[in-house]
């Protein structure tokens, strides 16, 4: 009897997974077709841009895509895996903290992929938190980084005294938000010269010489302006 039981309970597990499952995959067909819908439409647009990692924040003009979207305006996209999109597709591509999100293998393929679907000569603009931003937490005690701490600190409400700021900020950095992957700017710039871009620059938050690519960066919304400025580099590069 006991095993009678213990056998109809795993085929209702069974079964409850197997409907999840259904349900999951109706759920990602649909964001599928209706992404691929959207992409039809807006090929007739000129220039195009593929913001990645839009999270709830659409950018006007562009094509705005999130692996989970939760806005009306954007669209499903694993950025993990190769994009649905042909060559060519797009004159700019932005991604802002988002990178950092993935591990470095699938950020290297995310780049080759971005190389891919733009045009030649089209401009990558990537923002992301700077590594070495981070650790000079530990050994930097200019006004600029101890505001930092003390913002961080009670943010996250983190151990205050008689401990240490900086070891308390780190340790949260690389384990909060779901951080895979921090790069610094010598690490990211390899990456995005190795996926085959070049004439790489590094701008400052907000600033670019490309008037598409200017004022995009919103993470500091989140929080703060001037606490984006102070963790996040941004660079950009020409596809050959």
């Amino acid at each position: 009897m006991h095993s009678m039981k213990a056998g109809l309970e795993c085929v209702r597990e069974g079964v409850k997974h197997a409907r999840l499952r259904y349900w999951q995959f109706r759920h990602l067909s649909g964001l599928i077709h209706e992404r691929d819908q959207a992409f039809a439409a807006y090929l007739a647009r000129s220039p195009r841009g593929l913001h990645i990692g839009a999270e709830g924040y659409t950018l006007e003009n562009w094509f705005n895509t999130d692996l989970q979207p939760a806005k009306e305006g954007v669209y499903y996209l694993d950025a993990t895996q190769p994009f649905p999109f042909p060559q060519h597709s797009f004159d700019f591509i932005f991604s802002e903290h988002m990178i950092e999100h993935i591990p470095m293998a699938a950020g290297l393929r995310l780049l080759s992929e971005c190389r891919r679907v733009l045009k030649p000569s089209g401009i990558i603009r990537i923002a992301t938190p700077d590594l070495r931003k981070v650790f000079g937490l530990l050994v930097d005690n200019g006004p600029a980084t101890e505001a930092y701490m003390r913002w961080a600190v009670e943010q996250f409400q983190l151990p205050q005294d008689p401990f240490p700021k900086a070891p308390q900020v780190v340790n949260n950095f690389f384990r909060a938000w779901g951080h895979q992957f921090i790069y610094d700017p010598e690490t990211l710039q390899k990456a995005m010269q190795q996926a085959g871009f070049r004439d790489l620059i590094q701008q400052r938050v907000g600033v670019s010489l490309h008037t598409s690519l200017q004022r995009l960066e919103h993470h500091g919304q989140t929080f703060c302006e001037w606490v984006n400025e102070f963790e996040t580099m941004v660079f950009e590069a020409t596809a050959p």
